[in-house]
């Protein structure tokens, strides 16, 4: 539950502008919101999806209450992720990447105290190529198959042709 000192539509309104609010750290670095804006924007152009990135001035009394925070922002602006961050850590909640992948990309996006360049990583991890796993195991095992039912076709018995059978008999 978003903790009731949270001004959730005070973060909505500032989120329509560019996908990012970070409260007092705008005036303490003028240049992060835009800097931020062009990671969001350039993640929209690589396919990511909508992605919305909040700063929260003060952590909730309850660590767990950041994800509750970033569930409520991505629920109410549409996006398809939403980045929280906090001098406490921060969440990442999404509709359209998974958990797991979420969590293995999060330890750059929360161990860089730089805002953009960690966002950056975060990005690209979810985002780059990966082996196609799955489609190298479909075409081994269709080789395979391949391989067992030739083995099979080239190994069975073949009945005599014409003439005589194996007994001399017509």
């Amino acid at each position: 539950m978003t903790p009731a000192d949270i001004e959730l539509t005070d973060i909505i309104e500032d989120l329509a502008d560019d996908g990012v609010a970070i409260g007092s750290l705008g005036v303490e670095y003028p240049g992060l919101s835009d800097a931020l804006s062009g990671v969001i924007s350039d993640a929209r152009q690589n396919g990511f999806g909508e992605l919305r990135f909040v700063f929260l001035d003060s952590p909730p009394a309850v660590a767990a209450d950041q994800r509750d925070v970033a569930q409520d922002l991505l629920i109410a602006t549409g996006a398809d992720t939403v980045v929280l961050r906090s001098p406490a850590g921060g969440a990442v909640v999404s509709g359209d990447h998974s958990r797991a992948a979420i969590e293995s990309a999060q330890v750059d996006l929360f161990g860089n105290p730089d805002l953009v360049a960690g966002t950056q990583a975060f990005v690209d991890d979810l985002t780059h190529s990966t082996v196609p796993w799955q489609e190298i195991n479909a075409g081994v095992g269709a080789a395979v198959l391949v391989a067992v039912l030739a083995t099979v076709l080239a190994l069975r018995p073949r009945p005599a042709r014409g003439g005589r059978g194996a007994d001399g008999v017509e």
